[in-house]
């Protein structure tokens, strides 16, 4: 009996004192957030920006921890497979991103807004429920038309009917993916949305070297890699947390509200999609396919470093500002924050770029004029995916604003590549994303200030 005693009071001291260490932490993590904030804002941080920035770091751990072994997979992959191999999987997987978007239709973003807003669990489980089986029964229609019309799908894709196969079950597991990991977003479960990234990093870097050591040098290595990340760490999150927020009920005045906004956000997410990866078709069709994999390699260079960092911001920033009040606030601090971007930008993203491109080898050829267009194109595309991020968090009327920007990113990125890419190749894909996000930065802009002005005065 005293032995027990003594153990409770030894549990009990342990407690206080683990919890005097995280309140000590926690007012010196306050300071150093406060330090920063007032020094580029001018004013105090607030409660709710200490906590963002909390949220911020576990999701930018669990991310650089993900990126580190997602970085391994892609130099083995660019190295033993080459530009054709690397080349292979670009276009499986470009394919892939045009082919989930009638099985997703955006239902994860507004999946993500309307969670975030609400704190009743019981209309959290509603609102996921009624997103996971609409999705489901998108993706079960979309396989059966792609199936019946994959002749006619590789036609337009000026490829063969395997790699339509491939992309579809690519599109499938990525479908299933993006709406469990944006679940964790929704519900502000940062932190195990920060675990599961390395986990992914992990059982793709894993896949790759097994298919490697057993001599499956092709670019399916890859895809089936991507396959088994998307698959495990998908199933897990599934079973792990979603048993109390998944019912097979689905909520008809929930399915109209996510509608709306998904209506709205799909064609966003056309847009971006036709933006980015529209590019890798037409060199495909123009030049080749080893040409697709040295496109990649570069556009994955110069990416790597500001994507992982805009990322890390988004996947916490956008559930924060779909929950805020005060959006015309954060609007101003974005537009400060903008000048550091751009004079950060460009060094860190020519330096990050360089060093991978060496890491990649000696098939992949340096070309600094090449790097200096990419590095622009990666900042203006950081630049806006933030900014469309935080339109989106708006609302159905932010979500317009986004998509407008995007339409016009997407049509002069098309009209750009297809003027470009016969004439200049690798320099003419990369120069008509860099002009077409100069338009839709300059437009968003323009019509962001408009906007909030307008919300300001009512």
């Amino acid at each position: 009996m005293v032995k027990a005693i003594n153990n409770r009071l030894a549990e009990e001291q342990h407690y206080l004192k683990g919890t005097t260490i995280q309140n000590a932490f926690s007012r010196f993590f306050g300071r150093i957030i406060s330090l920063f904030h007032e020094k580029i804002f001018r004013e105090p941080a607030s409660e709710e920006m200490i906590k963002f920035v909390r949220n911020l770091s576990y999701v930018g751990l669990g991310t650089i921890f993900a990126s580190i072994f997602s970085f391994l997979y892609n130099i083995i992959a660019g190295r033993v497979l080459g530009p054709a191999g690397y080349g292979g999987f670009m276009l499986v997987q470009s394919i892939a991103m045009f082919l989930y978007i009638p099985m997703l239709l955006g239902l994860n973003t507004a999946m993500i807004k309307y969670c975030a807003e609400n704190k009743d669990q019981h209309q959290q489980r509603r609102i996921i429920s009624t997103a996971f089986i609409a999705t489901t029964c998108l993706t079960v229609t979309s396989v059966l038309l792609y199936g019946t019309f994959r002749h006619q799908i590789a036609t337009i894709f000026s490829v063969d009917q395997e790699i339509i196969v491939l992309s579809i079950l690519f599109a499938v597991l990525f479908t299933f993916y993006t709406l469990v990991i944006s679940s964790l977003r929704g519900l502000h479960l940062m932190k195990d949305y920060a675990v599961f990234q390395p986990i992914y990093g992990i059982t793709l870097l894993l896949a790759l070297l097994l298919f490697i050591f057993i001599q499956f040098n092709s670019f399916k290595a890859m895809v089936y890699a991507t396959y088994l990340a998307y698959g495990v760490v998908g199933l897990i999150i599934l079973f792990r947390f979603f048993k109390r927020y998944l019912t097979f009920v689905i909520d008809r005045s929930w399915l109209s509200t996510l509608w709306k906004y998904s209506s709205v956000a799909v064609i966003g997410g056309l847009s971006f999609t036709l933006y980015t990866n529209v590019d890798r078709i037409m060199i495909n069709y123009y030049m080749d396919v080893e040409s697709v994999g040295v496109y990649g390699v570069y556009y994955y260079a110069s990416f790597t470093v500001l994507t992982l960092v805009s990322g890390i911001f988004t996947t916490v920033f956008f559930p924060t500002a779909s929950k805020s009040h005060d959006r015309s606030s954060i609007y101003g601090k974005l537009n400060k924050i903008v000048p550091y971007l751009l004079i950060l930008g460009l060094p860190v993203a020519l330096i990050g770029e360089y060093v991978i491109l060496r890491l990649f080898g000696e098939g992949y050829t340096i070309q600094l004029p090449l790097m200096l267009v990419f590095a622009i194109a990666a900042i203006l595309v950081t630049w806006y995916g933030v900014y469309a991020w935080f339109f989106n968090s708006e609302g159905i009327e932010g979500a317009k604003l986004t998509v407008s920007g995007t339409l016009i990113i997407a049509i002069a990125n098309i009209i750009l590549n297809v003027i470009l890419i016969p004439q200049i190749g690798l320099y003419g894909a990369i120069g008509a994303t860099t002009l077409a996000f100069s338009l839709g930065l300059g437009y968003n802009f323009y019509r962001g200030k408009r906007f909030f002005a307008c919300n300001s005065e009512s």
